[in-house]
């Protein structure tokens, strides 16, 4: 899987380094060769994710929402999922 971050200062709190490496495991478990852009604004983390292979974008959504339900994050989906095989959302940040 290709991670990229976007917007990070070098040292990254606690929390947010357990919720990439928890999120990283989610997706790989499904495809190992998904792509996955993080990006921090001072408001909100963008993610996108582009998986390998189109048939495996509603099962990531699927186990995405699962695990950001199970974690009690909610997030703001595109609303271009249905028509394309990438995955964004943004978590609104409240500093």
């Amino acid at each position: 899987m290709n991670i990229e971050r976007q917007g990070f200062n070098s040292i990254l709190e606690d929390n947010e380094e357990h919720y990439y490496s928890l999120l990283q495991g989610v997706i790989s478990a499904i495809d190992e060769w998904a792509y996955v852009q993080i990006t921090k604004a001072p408001y909100s983390l963008s993610v996108r994710i582009s998986p390998s292979l189109p048939l495996l974008s509603q099962t990531l959504l699927k186990e995405i929402l699962n695990f950001h339900n199970l974690l009690q994050i909610q997030l703001e989906l595109s609303k271009s999922i249905a028509s394309s095989t990438n995955i964004q959302y943004k978590i609104p940040i409240f500093a």
